[in-house]
């Protein structure tokens, strides 16, 4: 079901700021993507894998989205203060690093959400290589932010997705990567290795099966 770019941006920033089309903004609210949080395990949504309707959207329209939704995105995912191990604040930089997908694409590894994909400086150069980077060196950081879009055309937050490639020892089942679960109101649902580690357990066993370092690329069409 294709939502009519006018229509989806006048109703969307005056909803998708004040989660109006779901109530509460808490962390298992609808708008903290988690509204049937019975089951938080790989396949509920707070795992990522149930934003809820199959809505598609042309490009134009999820840009027009992601534009409309991606401050108040940021301002949410802000207040999880993740740190990296090198002291970066993922959380609240994120945004400013340089993103490799054109437009915002549907991912349904995360949920049938539509995502995008930010690599801080120390991931950069073998991100940008995609299936000829290799392993990617510890401190190195991704990010995926996230949106859904409701039956009536509501643009509402998802999580954001974060992978840190921490140092060697860190993790074997998760070729030593650090996930994190960030809901939109800033709730860490869990870090691997931290609390709420058994919450993103599912990250690994979706990753791990890649053939580059636990890497699941940017679909060619949407690349940079």
């Amino acid at each position: 079901m294709a939502v009519p770019a006018t229509g989806m941006a006048a109703g969307c920033c005056a909803a998708c700021d004040a989660c109006s089309a779901c109530g509460a903004c808490g962390g298992c609210g609808a708008c903290g993507a988690c509204g049937a949080c019975g089951a938080c395990g790989g396949c509920g949504a707070c795992g990522g894998c149930g934003a809820g309707v199959d809505i598609e959207l042309t490009n134009d329209e999820a840009v027009a989205a992601y534009d409309c939704i991606k401050a108040q995105m940021e301002v949410g995912y802000a207040k999880a203060n993740l740190m990296s191990s090198t002291g970066l604040d993922i959380s609240s930089a994120y945004s400013g690093w340089e993103k490799y997908n054109s437009v915002p694409y549907k991912s349904y590894t995360h949920g049938g959400r539509f995502v995008n994909n930010y690599a801080d400086a120390a991931a950069a150069k073998s991100y940008g290589d995609y299936e000829n980077g290799g392993t990617m060196p510890a401190g190195a950081v991704l990010a995926k932010d996230s949106f859904a879009v409701t039956a009536k055309g509501t643009v509402v937050p998802g999580p954001l997705f974060v992978m840190e490639k921490m140092a060697s020892g860190f993790n074997a089942d998760s070729d030593d990567w650090r996930y994190t679960l960030i809901m939109p109101n800033g709730k860490v649902v869990g870090t691997t290795n931290g609390d709420g580690s058994d919450k993103v357990a599912f990250c690994i066993d979706c990753h791990i099966g890649a053939e580059v370092d636990s890497l699941l690329f940017i679909p060619e069409e949407y690349r940079n």
